[in-house]
């Protein structure tokens, strides 16, 4: 892609980029990977040649049943966090934080373009959630939704990048389209190709506000 780029928009799965190749063209989006190690490598490596001034992971994701939100809507992501980054004993899940280990969020995105980004689409804004391993079982996704109800949306992504981000003083917004319902996968209601299409049109509406 050229560089400088000014903003750098990051996707992990060949689906999601086309369809913000679509809606943006292909010159300013990169593509990272799926998951979390993945995506810090894609991101740092960009972030450190300079030439960026904002982050915009996009893509589609997960959400739990509590938020409202149904298959195809989108939404602004206004911080992200690490769910299951700790231990897992007989009496509960140890994050980070109880382990002495560090904190696990939430990593908070550009307020500005929060805002900008919610009126512009007239989304509602959400706390993400990122995991190594999907809820895709009831059991577990109503365990995280209760020990993290801010956090209404799930990826694989968002934390790994909301991080570097920080770490580099890069501002990082979340946009992400929902393609799926949390917990047993046969009542998901799967709909990429809707979350897909509803993301391509969240891009070009962005990218025609000067994004």
């Amino acid at each position: 892609m050229p560089w400088p780029v000014q903003t750098l928009w990051v996707y992990a799965a060949p689906a999601e980029g086309q369809a913000i190749a679509a809606a943006i063209g292909p010159q300013r989006s990169l593509a990272v990977g799926v998951g979390k190690a993945a995506a810090a490598h894609g991101v740092t490596v960009a972030l450190v040649r300079g030439g960026v001034g904002r982050v915009v992971s996009a893509g589609v994701c997960g959400v739990h049943r509590a938020a409202g939100l149904a298959v195809g809507q989108c939404c602004v992501v206004g911080d992200e966090r690490f769910v299951d980054e700790g231990v897992r004993t007989p009496e509960g899940f140890m994050d980070l934080a109880a382990l002495g280990l560090g904190s696990g969020g939430p990593l908070r995105a550009d307020a500005e373009a929060v805002r900008g980004a919610a009126a512009i689409l007239g989304a509602p804004v959400l706390g993400g959630g990122t995991v190594s391993t999907c809820s895709g079982t009831d059991a577990l996704a109503s365990e995280r939704a209760a020990r993290h109800p801010e956090a209404m949306i799930e990826t694989m992504e968002g934390a790994a990048i909301a991080l570097c981000c920080a770490r580099l003083g890069v501002p990082w917004v979340g946009l992400r389209t929902i393609s799926n319902l949390t917990g047993d996968r046969g009542r998901a209601g799967w709909d990429l190709p809707t979350a897909l299409a509803e993301l391509e049109r969240a891009c070009a509406r962005l990218h025609a506000a000067g994004w």
